[in-house]
């Protein structure tokens, strides 16, 4: 029995990784710290995998896992160094290629960083993520148009933001 719980996460885990890593990267900016919030949510997702009751997929109860995964993580990093953050978003600032499509991605991701957190926490699982609005709703638990509506939200603030930087406002 053992045996086909460890291997059943194990399939899991292995399709489902690589998006929460992208989800987790979102939030932190570094690749280092991604890793170990991806791991943290692995073990979470381990130590929990027989209590899934099955009210939605397993993808929205791992983002769900990952979300307060990445809470936890916010409110550890907090208390360590406030600083930290902002000396690495200046830090790779300075590094950015000179490539315009890499520009605009970057000027994207700024842009969702000066969101309020409900509407980009919704556009990363969303993009980052990859999950449906169904499963944002339940990672949230919020009615699925809340997700619709922050969703919309939050790109057209994108796509304000981004013209406005590129016109040098």
């Amino acid at each position: 029995m053992k045996d086909k719980f460890a291997n059943e996460f194990q399939e899991f885990w292995t399709q489902a990784a690589d998006k929460v890593r992208a989800y987790m990267f979102c939030v932190c900016d570094n690749p280092a710290d991604a890793d170990d919030m991806t791991q943290d949510c692995g073990v979470r997702a381990l130590r929990a995998w027989n209590q899934f009751n099955g009210t939605a997929s397993r993808k929205a109860w791992l983002f769900g896992i990952a979300r307060r995964t990445r809470v936890d993580w916010l409110r550890n990093k907090k208390r360590e160094n406030k600083t930290i953050k902002s000396q690495k978003v200046e830090q790779q600032s300075k590094t950015v290629s000179e490539e315009s499509n890499i520009k605009n991605i970057d000027k994207v991701w700024d842009a969702v960083k000066n969101l309020n957190e409900e509407y980009s926490e919704v556009i990363h699982l969303r993009f980052a993520a990859g999950l449906s609005y169904e499963q944002i709703a339940h990672t949230l638990e919020i009615p699925i148009g809340t997700v619709r509506s922050r969703l919309h939200r939050g790109l057209k603030a994108i796509k304000e933001n981004v013209g406005d930087l590129e016109n040098g406002t």
